[in-house]
């Protein structure tokens, strides 16, 4: 499929650009639209018939070049016989399927059941297409018990009645359901016909026979002898059912009557030529004749009875040998010649009726064709076949031609030429005009466009002459149109914007210019182009359609015409028949209707890109045709709407995927309403077709897979589409038809769904529903539980905080109540030490005050000795008397023993761990050592001499070990500490 798309695109563009492009000083002035209105003639002779051909050869079909017979299924598909088998063919995909014994098929029918008869070399048998979509052959040798008889080549196959009839040399096999009849030959079966309601068979040395149905013989109708003894290649029906046209392979033609057994010959194709061999005879929809020949082609017999030789209509065929020739429901012909095949498309949307120059102007007088080339003017007068002629006498860029008062103008590189019966006469000597324009109201005047500006041109008792150059204005004025006022035309140039002329009565001289560019509405300068449509004068740009305000001075947006065309294309031409308006639209041709304004652009995408920029030539024709000149030619299209009106089905001829690298087929042609793909399938290909509206412009589609895309796809070329890795769920896949001669196709659909694995059915959906059902449950169940531990633990950690808390502000408490203590402690040392410092100096106060006491009590004595007197001696005894009751005994060292005990209770157990040996003198000495009393004060407290206390301190050093160097104060101080 994709090889023959490629083929049509090749031989279609290769029309459009084999042409040569040539550029002159024209060109380099602007690229405005010209091609002037025509007044649209009445033209019945443009009615072609002449078809387009399309060749396909074995690229396209990938089988033996050779094919012999072919048929039509009901669905418009084409069967072809070929030397490899039977050739299906859809309008997009070639599928082949071979005979069990690889045999050509030599003879196929179609019959009004629909099923299909095929015949080849010993096997005949039936091919019918599958659930899948795919044509295979069933033989019926077994079930006629046939398989070891010698039947070799079936030639023709034909349905008579209920009859299937095969015919091979030697005999006919007649099939009639379950039961088969064999029908030998006398010598041998050359030839069978059906005709109306008669099956004809040629005995060679015999004649020509029919079937006697009841009786199951042949009768004789016509000897051997009464059409010269010829080979019979074809009888074909007339307007009497019982006369037949007998054409004999040497082209021998007779008529026959059924009834009377008669037959009269007419004619011999081939007198007065070329010998040659008539191979197959066709009866088209016309009522002609359509011969195959050995080398001629087809001759055609027309139902007037003309006989037509090599006529244009079939020049185009690849081939001059043709085997056989079918014509379809649509009325198109197949041609199968000796390599090949070609297709005839009697209802083209558009053939090429001129190829041999780039086309500037086209206009037709007298039913002549005249066109205007860049290698002068070319014409026709035979408008069936349209054989174009060149004017030898007028050569090069020809701009335009231009009929006015019954003379063609030419308007030409070189200059202005008038055109009589085939005469060219150049007018005066100016060269380089574009084209003439008639000035209103002024008989027998015309302006004449010219690269420089303007001349009068006269035509005056049938003489035409160029009067004078119009000065003023030197500008090319090749896009020009006369405005509402008098004497006052428009001027587009392509690059300069836009020209308001006005010129004076006598035409001599422009003594207005009015020059428009960007700042007067229009956004650009560039590529403005001026029209008449609906008697208002419009100006086309890159940015929209405008008008002209003669209140504003201003070109103003011009709605009518922008609301159907997208300001963002050029409109390069506008051009009004009748009942259409024509246009150009950034290269594309189409046109809208003056009652339904909708764009009409489809038909038209071949001319795309092949129109000559600012010359682009539309001539609409008065029966629904029309003639576009392009640089590759000049194309016919024709717009009847009739057979656009058909709607054809469109199929889905073949599905299929791959599912672990295996390719598997799906049944479309089955009564089940559902079908199931397996899941994981990697790949789904669509094969579709749209055989009914095969034509020779190309097929698009359409296409779309709901829940999957969103909208449809853009119409293309291409006759498949794939999806890969579908979900599991349920499609429907639709696709839809066109071609470009505006034959629609409608929609088909196809449901399927994707299975899902074991563990995405319902089934499984359902165990997973209930499984989350319980799971939800158990998880709320949980969640309630936890939550419960959660509170329980939280209560447990709230009170356990709060005993935690408590217990650290306890301990903070406790922290802060020893610190009290320790501080109190601390305190109460310190005053330990200071009471113990107290006591001790009490203590030695009092030792020192008993000892003054001493000493008074001797100095009293001593006094008491020394006085002589009595009564001093008695009162000295009083006072000793007084200071003896008063004597401090040692009362206070034994409360100085208990208290200084008590105070360093743990201070003295300590030094008795390190040695118990220590006596209360010695623990006594420590205590005041650590209170930091000096020898001198120690020595009353113990009552020892100083030197004593000094012997005493080294005992004790001795016995609590330490060294020399050892700080004894220091010693003591650490030991209190430690406690």
């Amino acid at each position: 499929m994709i090889a023959l798309n490629i083929k049509k695109i090749i031989h279609l563009w290769y029309k459009i650009y084999s042409s040569r492009i040539v550029f002159s000083i024209g060109l380099l002035y602007t690229s405005i639209v010209f091609c002037q209105t025509k007044t649209i003639p009445n033209q019945s002779q443009t009615n072609l018939g002449i078809p387009k051909i399309v060749h396909y050869n074995r690229t396209d079909f990938k089988a033996d070049p050779q094919f012999w017979t072919m048929c039509e299924n009901n669905d418009g598909t084409l069967i072809f016989g070929n030397n490899d088998g039977a050739l299906i063919y859809d309008g997009e995909h070639w599928k082949k399927v071979f005979l069990p014994n690889n045999s050509s098929v030599r003879s196929l029918v179609k019959t009004k059941e629909g099923k299909i008869y095929a015949g080849g070399y010993n096997e005949f048998g039936t091919l019918q297409k599958n659930k899948f979509g795919n044509y295979f052959y069933k033989s019926l040798l077994s079930e006629y018990h046939l398989e070891n008889k010698n039947i070799e080549n079936l030639w023709q196959v034909h349905q008579f009645n209920k009859l299937i009839i095969y015919r091979s040399f030697t005999e006919l096999i007649v099939i009639n359901g379950s039961e088969i009849s064999q029908l030998p030959a006398n010598k041998s079966f050359v030839y069978s016909e059906k005709v109306n309601d008669t099956y004809f068979v040629q005995d060679s040395g015999f004649g020509i026979y029919k079937l006697n149905v009841k009786t199951m013989t042949l009768q004789l109708v016509f000897e051997e002898i009464s059409f010269l003894n010829g080979e019979i290649a074809s009888i074909l029906p007339t307007s009497d059912v019982n006369t037949v046209t007998i054409i004999s392979r040497s082209g021998n033609v007779f008529k026959g009557n059924i009834n009377t057994k008669t037959i009269k010959k007419k004619y011999n194709l081939f007198e007065n030529s070329k010998k040659d061999q008539v191979t197959f005879g066709l009866l088209d929809n016309n009522g002609d004749y359509l011969l195959g020949t050995r080398s001629s082609k087809i001759i055609k017999i027309t139902k007037a009875g003309a006989i037509q030789k090599e006529a244009t209509t079939f020049s185009g065929l690849s081939n001059a040998t043709i085997h056989f020739l079918y014509q379809t429901k649509n009325h198109n012909t197949w041609v199968l010649p000796n390599n090949g095949l070609n297709f005839l498309d009697y209802k083209p949307p558009f053939v090429s009726i001129f190829d041999q120059a780039s086309i500037y102007d086209i206009v037709i007088k007298d039913k002549v064709i005249y066109t205007a080339t860049n290698n002068g003017v070319y014409f026709s007068s035979n408008n069936s076949s349209y054989d174009f002629k060149k004017i030898e006498d007028l050569q090069g860029q020809t701009w335009a031609i231009q009929n006015f008062e019954g003379t063609l103008m030419i308007s030409h590189d070189t200059g202005l030429y008038e055109l009589t019966n085939g005469n060219v006469k150049k007018i005066g000597k100016e060269a380089g005009f574009w084209k003439l324009t008639k000035i209103k109201d002024s008989p027998g005047l015309y302006l004449g466009s010219n690269y420089n500006g303007l001349f009068l041109v006269e035509k005056k008792n049938n003489q035409w002459n160029i009067k004078h150059k119009i000065t003023g204005f030197d500008e090319s004025t090749r896009d020009l149109l006369a405005d509402y006022e008098p004497n006052t035309y428009w001027i587009c140039h392509g690059y300069k914007g836009v020209y308001r002329i006005h010129i004076n009565n006598d035409y001599s001289r422009v003594d207005i210019v009015d020059h428009f560019t960007n700042k007067n509405g229009f956004k650009s300068p560039y590529n403005i182009n001026v029209f008449n449509w609906n008697a208002k004068i419009v100006f086309t740009t890159n940015t929209g359609i405008y008008f002209y305000n003669t209140t504003t001075n201003r070109f103003e947006p011009f709605e009518p015409l922008n609301k159907l065309f997208d300001p963002s294309k050029n409109i390069r031409k506008i051009l009004q028949s009748p009942d259409r308006t024509w246009f150009i639209q950034d290269d594309e041709a189409g046109y809208f209707l003056s009652k339904n304004q909708q764009l009409n652009i489809d038909l038209f995408l071949n001319l795309k890109g092949s129109f000559n920029r600012g010359m682009e030539c539309i001539y609409p024709l008065s029966n629904n045709k029309v003639l576009f000149g392009t640089n590759s030619g000049i194309f016919q299209y024709n717009l009847d709407q009739s057979q656009n009106n058909q709607i054809y089905p469109t199929l889905i001829n073949q599905i299929t995927y791959s599912h672990n690298q295996k390719t598997e087929f799906v049944e479309i042609n089955s009564t089940k309403k559902d079908i199931d793909l397996p899941n994981k399938t990697d790949i789904l290909r669509f094969e579709f077709s749209a055989p009914k509206m095969l034509s020779s412009t190309e097929t698009n589609y359409s296409y779309k897979l709901e829940n999957v895309d969103e909208n449809w796809s853009p119409w293309q070329n291409t006759a498949f589409k794939e999806y890969t890795h579908l979900r599991p769920g349920n499609y429907i896949f639709i696709v839809k038809s066109r071609n470009l001669a505006g034959i629609i196709g409608i929609e088909t659909k196809f449901k399927f769904s994707i299975l899902p694995i074991w563990y995405q059915t319902n089934l499984a959906y359902l165990l997973y529903l209930i499984g989350l059902f319980f799971f939800i449950r158990y998880i709320i169940t949980y969640v309630k539980k936890k939550i419960a531990y959660e509170r329980l633990k939280s209560k447990v950690e709230i009170k356990k905080t709060q005993q935690l808390l408590e217990l650290e502000l306890e301990r903070l408490n406790l922290k802060h109540d020893k610190e009290v203590i320790s501080k109190d402690k601390l305190n109460l040392e310190v005053d330990i030490i200071d009471k113990s410092k107290e006591l001790a100096n009490y203590t030695l106060l009092l030792s020192q005050k008993k000892n003054i006491f001493g000493e008074l009590q001797d100095d009293l004595k001593q006094l008491r000795e020394l006085l002589k007197s009595d009564e001093s001696r008695r009162k000295i005894t009083e006072i000793f008397q007084k200071l003896n009751q008063h004597r401090i005994g040692e009362e206070f060292m034994e409360i100085f023993d208990v208290n200084f005990e008590k105070i360093n209770q743990e201070f003295f157990e300590k030094l008795k761990i390190i040695d118990p040996s220590l006596t209360k003198r010695e623990l006594r000495l420590c205590a005041f050592i650590k209170m930091d009393l000096t020898n001198k004060e120690i020595s009353p407290l113990l009552n020892i001499s100083i030197r004593g206390v000094e012997t005493a301190r080294y005992k004790i050093r001795k016995k609590l070990k330490l060294s020399h160097d050892e700080n004894f104060i220091y010693f003591l101080e650490d030991l209190n500490k430690d406690k």
